[in-house]
């Protein structure tokens, strides 16, 4: 079974990128939610792709990919984790 609600930070030199896993469609939907509104709330718009894995799981990679990055990207991971109840990553 695929992890739930289980975030991954990537780090590089002007490139960050948090993936956020699921296994059924309320944390799906949870985490579609926390995303606009984090971006809405920080007005930050990073590429978010959905990859799908089985029919109810798959993740979400919120991506930053430009040279002043890490603090942007921090603020809003960590407002991400919050709003669906994420209390650690791995990195």
């Amino acid at each position: 079974m695929a992890r739930d609600m289980c975030a991954n930070i990537m780090m590089e030199e002007g490139y960050m990128r948090m993936t956020v896993e699921y296994n059924n469609e309320d944390s799906k939907k949870k985490i579609q939610l926390a995303i606009g509104k984090v971006e809405k709330e920080l007005k930050i718009f990073p590429s978010v792709l959905r990859r799908a894995i089985s029919e109810h799981a798959g993740n979400f990679s919120i991506e930053f990919g430009y040279e002043s990055c890490q603090r942007t990207a921090g603020e809003f991971f960590e407002l991400l984790m919050k709003e669906v109840g994420i209390g650690r990553c791995e990195i």
